[in-house]
């Protein structure tokens, strides 16, 4: 198996709600994208992830869902981490706070169905962006679940998480600064250690993450959360511990994270970043480790996989822009 995530075409990639600061002018008007510049830098991420070992997959959007490239939002895949059979790991879709994603539900769903995962609902009032307010730090003994709320997801979603979900109880944070409107803008697991910037958290939640996670907490400057290094992806190979983070990093973070054995990818996504506010972990929807040819998939589901990892469409010629 090899780690694996699911991106979005980009061709309908547009802004269109200015759901969040990034994606707004000084006069409040909405930016446009450049598409002509979105696609190469799209095509270099899934090579820097290929070249590394990270299998790609890809989920189409309609014209009207123009921000579904920022995959994590997809939702929240139970078993994320684990070799269990893909049809124990089960998927529970984003109920999106901004109206003009909540059609990309239905969409990920028939995704993950088709790809083998189980999916599962929950009560149709609760919001809740999935992975990118809930995620586990560390691996093993060391792992620990956070959640955060206060722009996207609702707090007492974390119960259910705890109760009938994961059976393990999650650090809760609430979120102030709309400029990181997920946790994943501020937090980010390096497998052990992880990155934070409190300046994005009211006073308690704060103080409660450095007493909880002091030894663990490596704390980014206000630059490189404004860069948006929060927002980094980190995985795992059976060769590298690597983390993809926006090209802007300064040297510093990136030496501190290089002392713990981890091998920093710069990534510019800054159409991405400067038109719709997501960084290389917006971009990416975790799967976990991924066998397109599991025999405990049904001959379909495998079709399926194969039909759409990223080089099978390329070879396919599938993308109106080539990498």
């Amino acid at each position: 198996m090899k780690p694996a995530v699911l991106m979005t075409d980009p061709r309908n990639f547009a802004i269109r709600g200015g759901a969040n600061p990034h994606t707004r002018r000084p006069d409040n008007s909405l930016k446009v994208v450049e598409i002509d510049k979105a696609w190469p830098q799209w095509h270099t991420y899934i090579d820097q992830l290929l070249d590394r070992g990270v299998d790609v997959y890809i989920i189409d959007a309609t014209p009207e869902l123009t921000g579904m490239v920022f995959a994590a939002n997809a939702g929240f895949l139970e078993g994320r981490l684990d070799d269990r059979a893909p049809s124990d790991k089960t998927f529970f879709a984003s109920h999106f706070t901004a109206k003009h994603r909540v059609g990309e539900s239905a969409l990920f769903e028939d995704f993950m169905d088709q790809f083998g995962f189980t999916v599962a609902e929950y009560p149709d009032e609760w919001r809740f962006e999935g992975e990118a307010d809930a995620f586990p730090v560390g691996r093993g003994a060391q792992k620990e679940w956070l959640f955060t709320w206060g722009y996207r997801s609702d707090e007492n979603v974390a119960d259910w998480l705890e109760d009938q979900v994961i059976g393990e109880p999650f650090s809760r944070f609430k979120l102030t600064d709309p400029k990181y409107y997920h946790g994943d803008c501020l937090l980010c697991d390096l497998g052990g250690p992880f990155l934070g910037w409190t300046g994005g958290l009211d006073e308690s939640s704060s103080q409660r993450l450095r007493e909880r996670f002091s030894e663990r907490l490596i704390e980014m400057s206000d630059e490189d959360a404004a860069s948006f290094i929060g927002n980094s992806f980190y995985v795992e190979t059976d060769a590298s511990r690597l983390l993809y983070a926006p090209s802007e990093i300064s040297s510093k973070l990136r030496e501190r994270i290089e002392s713990e054995g981890i091998e920093v990818v710069p990534i510019d996504i800054s159409e991405f970043f400067g038109k719709g506010g997501g960084g290389p972990k917006c971009m990416v929807f975790n799967l976990g480790p991924v066998d397109p040819d599991d025999p405990r998939l049904s001959d379909e589901q495998r079709a399926f996989r194969r039909a759409r990892h990223v080089e099978t469409l390329r070879r396919e010629e599938y993308f109106p822009v080539a990498p």
